[in-house]
C-alpha cells in the first residue's frame, strides 16, 4: 500500500483485503487497526494480526476490560498460529503477550505517526522482554497476566486457563500479581503447574483454609522469590477449626508457614488481618 494511509474504520470495511496484505501494511497502522478490530470483534482479522504482529510486545490487557469470549479465542488462536511450523510471517516479532490491565503508551500511536515515534512508544515493551529469563526469551513466547483465582471462573477466564494448561511446553506463562479467594486445592495445583511462582511480585490470600491447608500452600509460597507485597486475611474473622490435630502437628504447620518468609529477599510490604496464629511469631516473620 502506498500514499497516505486510509483511516482504520475504512480499512475494516475491507477486512479480507487487509488480511491478505498484512505483510505490506505500514507498521504504524497496526496499533490503531488492532484497537478498531478488537472493539468491533472482527475475530478473523484479530487472529491474523496477532500472528503477524510486528512489535516485540502486544499489550492487549487494556483492551480487555470487558471480557468477550470470541475476541479472546481469536487472540489465542493467533498465538496458536505462531506456534505452527508452517507459519512464518516475515515481520512477526512478537515475544510477549501482556494481558494485564494496565496503561500502555503503545496504544497512543497514531496511524499517521512515523516509525521513530512507533519505536519510542515500544521501549517499555522491549524492557519488559529483558526482565524474563534469558533462556525463556530465546525459546518461547511469553504470556504475562495478573490473576484473580476463586472457586468460580467466568467463561473467558476458564477458557484461557484451559488453553494455557494445554500449552505449558510451548509458551512461557508468567503471573505478576495473584489474588486467591478460597479456590479448591485442585485449582491451586493447576494454576501453579502453569505459572511459575517465582515471577509473582504481589500476593493476596483471602481464604478460610485451616493451618494444614496453609502449610500445604507454603510449598508454593516459598518459591515466590521475587515477592514484594503480600496480603494475608481469612474471609471471616474466625479461621476454620482444625479437627483431630495434635499440638505438635499444629506447631509444625506454623513453622512451615513462617519459615517461608526468610526466602523473600525482595519483600517490602506485609499486610495481615485476623491471622491470629501468627501473633506469637511476628519476630520470625519480620526477620
Amino acid at each position: 500500500m502506498s500514499g497516505q494511509t486510509p483511516p482504520t474504520h475504512t480499512l475494516l470495511t475491507h477486512e479480507a483485503l487487509i488480511m491478505s496484505s498484512l505483510e505490506e501494511l505500514p507498521t504504524v497502522v497496526f496499533p490503531a487497526l488492532f484497537k478498531e478490530a478488537f472493539a468491533g470483534r472482527h475475530t478473523n482479522l484479530l487472529k491474523a494480526m496477532v500472528a503477524a504482529w510486528p512489535f516485540p510486545c502486544l499489550p492487549v490487557g487494556p483492551l480487555m476490560k470487558k471480557p468477550n469470549l470470541e475476541t479472546l479465542q481469536a487472540l489465542l488462536d493467533g498465538i496458536d498460529m505462531r506456534l505452527t511450523r508452517e507459519f512464518h510471517p516475515r515481520r512477526a516479532k512478537l515475544q510477549v503477550l501482556d494481558m494485564r490491565n494496565m496503561y500502555h503508551a503503545f496504544w497512543n500511536i497514531r496511524a499517521d505517526a512515523n516509525d521513530s515515534d512507533c519505536k519510542s512508544k515500544t521501549l517499555d515493551e522491549k524492557q519488559l522482554v529483558k526482565v524474563l529469563p534469558r533462556y525463556a526469551r530465546r525459546q518461547r513466547l511469553k504470556v504475562i497476566v495478573n490473576l484473580s483465582i476463586s472457586s468460580h471462573f467466568n467463561k473467558s477466564k476458564a477458557y484461557f486457563l484451559n488453553w494455557a494448561k494445554q500449552r505449558i511446553g510451548s509458551l512461557y506463562f508468567c503471573c505478576i500479581k495473584m489474588r486467591i479467594w478460597d479456590p479448591p486445592d485442585q485449582v491451586i495445583r493447576d494454576i501453579f503447574n502453569v505459572f511459575d511462582p517465582e515471577h509473582i511480585t504481589e500476593l493476596e490470600l483471602n481464604t478460610d483454609w485451616t493451618l494444614l491447608q496453609l502449610a500445604h500452600f507454603a510449598s508454593y509460597f516459598g518459591h515466590m522469590k521475587n515477592l514484594q507485597k503480600v496480603f494475608l486475611a481469612p474471609l471471616h474473622k474466625n479461621t476454620s477449626p482444625i479437627i483431630n490435630i495434635t499440638n505438635a502437628t499444629e506447631a509444625k504447620c506454623v513453622h512451615k508457614i513462617i519459615s517461608q518468609f526468610s526466602q523473600f529477599n525482595c519483600l517490602q510490604h506485609i499486610f495481615m488481618k485476623h491471622v491470629h496464629f501468627l501473633r506469637d511469631y511476628m519476630n520470625q516473620v519480620l526477620g
